[in-house]
């Protein structure tokens, strides 16, 4: 069974390599890690009251309904952590219908089933977070989708939330596992301004464009190459309002 938060959407992405796109979100309730700075808190425990809880079909039948409905192809899986469960029945039955799937993830748990996914968005937690690095843990990944036919292999994107100069530094460790890559994998990384508040109300852009702009001067500076600057376009948006 799958442990689901909410179902929202259509939507668009606001965040990683796929901006913009128009989709349908999955949050799972459960992870494993517990970031100071979470933005989905509510998703970290499994709460028998107001988790829905559904097996594989169940699941996919609700989001090709909801696809078909809002004329929507693209799927993200989210979470909480939806590497703790198993979405590979899921993925195989929505394939049918030309349906795309990413996923994000810390990247503390690295199932086979990633395998499937179109676009792996692997978001490991810098120092600020005060969980640990999961470094070791995505290079084995990258080892394995090496071995899959070019074709075959899923795109994958490394995107760090940076608070910190110490985040910078962590972030700058990343861009040489990236850099070493490159020429392998379909792999980028991307950048994200930190939302250092994420219970105020109201509009927060001006808040957050101003450390957007600080964080582009920083990279600016560096030795970084390659790398994408940005903001969470959903904070500019909406704020910090869920669901969207």
């Amino acid at each position: 069974m799958i442990p689901v938060a909410e179902i929202f959407g259509p939507t668009i992405q606001g965040e990683g390599p796929n901006t913009g796109l128009k989709s349908i979100f999955v949050r799972v309730a459960g992870c494993d890690f517990k970031c100071s700075w979470c933005d989905s808190k509510f998703a970290w425990k499994v709460d028998i009251k107001t988790t829905r809880f559904q097996n594989p079909s169940q699941l996919a039948a609700e989001l090709f309904k909801r696809c078909l409905e809002t004329h929507t192809s693209h799927i993200i899986l989210t979470g909480g952590n939806p590497c703790l469960y198993d979405f590979g029945p899921v993925i195989k039955e929505l394939r049918k219908y030309n349906i795309t799937f990413d996923v994000e993830t810390q990247g503390s748990k690295l199932p086979d089933w990633l395998l499937e996914i179109d676009t792996i968005v692997i978001s490991p937690k810098a120092p600020s977070s005060g969980q640990p690095d999961v470094m070791e843990s995505v290079q084995d990944l990258l080892k394995r989708i090496v071995m899959l036919p070019g074709h075959k292999r899923p795109k994958v994107a490394i995107k760090i939330p940076v608070f910190t100069d110490e985040d910078f530094k962590f972030a700058e460790r990343w861009f040489e596992l990236v850099k070493g890559s490159i020429f392998s994998l379909d792999i980028k990384l991307y950048l994200s301004v930190g939302n250092t508040n994420t219970t105020e109300s109201g509009d927060i852009s001006g808040r957050v464009l101003a450390d957007y702009k600080k964080l582009i001067d920083k990279v600016i500076s560096s030795n970084m190459d390659r790398v994408y600057v940005m903001p969470q376009v959903h904070t500019l948006v909406w704020g910090n309002k869920q669901g969207v």
